[in-house]
């Protein structure tokens, strides 16, 4: 079995010293180790502009305050640095010294003996504008340092600059064919996640052998995650309980890897796969149903509940950041939402069962989206993303911005 690339993004002090202990910690094309802080000289703003530069072509993480084993590469204590100023002084160094600019992450992890210092964590996420330069040159990574790159190099990932999001919908064809094989009916959504550059086969041959007991912690990772959202438009557009309520005697290995799916008398309301490559797909049933609006609408009308689509993209989009995380992948993801049977239907308030007011029919037949993400941003907040991905679905039922702002009335 080969061991996943992993990079250590530690929130706690006591987990870093753990990690640094066991010996398991160590650099490699997408993890960085620096003992000391980068200075304010000029030398020094130019180093880290190279390695976070370097960093940014298939993502990956710098952590300053960490001593390393110089022939291995392997982490051997802790050595917290100075903290303050570092969030800005990284940002600007970013901005201001790399063309073109990258827009990173920097967190710090404090030292409970010297809350002064502690460790820098900056997360660089793969950039769909690599190669970035500085000072001139194009830079990359060998497995533990930086270099220059080559032409042919340069050539290369120019033209991974116009891989499109297009390349995410034979997975999201897939996720459609799941649904029509469970019998899912006309009025499905279907989903694709999946890692676009530098995208690695077997990216989870590992994680999917080990099938159920994975894929369940995974799943409720993510639906813990969006427990804990209780703020904000994301918050007012999930259900009360977003969860996928599996059941590992529902687990399956598949060609591509392994699935999940929840049954109610024989019938399969939600498919969820993981491929070994990373690639997730979603299929539910029954996102639009037929109901009659208890204000002044007796008549049955074919209705949707924004709340339910939002949940299953916002739970898919989770699940992923969860498996990018624990795989160490780090890079640009394609996402693709599509919604089937969606021609006239109106949307309902959730646990309301009535219209917004105003609302407006949905006038097509199917709704589709592609759009990308940086796993960066998929480990924050998902609002932006699914502003992305369904927001105008939302505007074209009538309901304005509502991943932009704060719903009114509602």
């Amino acid at each position: 079995m080969t061991a996943p690339r992993r990079s250590w993004t530690w929130r706690d002090w006591a987990q870093a010293e753990a990690d640094v202990a066991s010996g398991e910690v160590h650099e490699h094309h997408q993890f960085e180790l620096k003992r000391d802080n980068y200075g304010t000289s000029d030398s020094a703003k130019k180093e880290l502009a190279k390695d976070v530069a370097a960093l940014a072509i298939d993502g990956g993480t710098l952590v300053i305050g960490v001593e390393e084993d110089r022939n291995t590469g392997r982490a051997t204590t802790l050595a917290p640095v100075e903290l303050a100023g570092h969030v800005e002084r990284i940002q600007s160094v970013c901005f201001a010294r790399i063309d073109p600019p990258l827009a990173i992450t920097v967190t710090d992890v404090v030292n409970p003996n010297d809350p002064r210092t502690g460790l820098i964590i900056v997360d660089v996420p793969s950039s769909p504008f690599a190669p970035h330069q500085v000072d001139g040159r194009y830079l990359g990574r060998a497995d533990r340092v930086v270099r220059p790159l080559s032409d042919s190099e340069v050539f290369r990932l120019h033209r991974l600059r116009d891989v499109s999001e297009d390349s995410i919908l034979p997975d999201l064809e897939r996720a459609g064919r799941s649904a029509a094989v469970h019998d899912m009916g006309s009025c499905t959504l279907t989903m694709a996640v999946a890692p676009l550059q530098a995208h690695r086969p077997e990216l989870l041959r590992d994680e999917v052998a080990s099938g159920r007991s994975w894929l369940a912690s995974v799943t409720d990772a993510a639906q813990d995650r969006l427990r804990a959202v209780n703020d904000g438009p994301l918050a007012n557009l999930l259900m009360s309980d977003p969860s996928f309520p599996f059941s590992s005697r529902n687990g399956v290995d598949t060609p591509s890897g392994f699935a999940f799916g929840y049954y109610t008398r024989e019938v399969c309301n939600v498919y969820l796969e993981v491929a070994e490559s990373g690639t997730l797909t979603l299929a539910a049933r029954d996102v639009t149903d037929w109901g009659a609006d208890q204000r002044g609408h007796p008549q049955y009308q074919k209705l949707i509940l924004p709340h339910l689509a939002a949940t299953y993209a916002a739970l898919a989009l989770a699940t992923f950041s969860e498996i990018a995380e624990r795989s160490g992948f780090g890079g640009i993801v394609g996402i693709a939402l599509r919604l089937d049977g969606t021609r006239d239907v109106t949307p309902v308030r959730q646990g309301m069962g009535r219209r917004w007011d105003p609302s407006v029919p949905y006038p097509d037949e199917q709704y589709q989206r592609l759009t990308s993400a940086t796993t960066v941003e998929l480990r924050c907040d998902l609002t932006p993303v699914m502003d992305r991905l369904c927001g105008r679905f939302f505007r074209a039922l009538g309901l304005g911005d509502s991943l932009r702002q704060r719903p009114s009335g509602s």
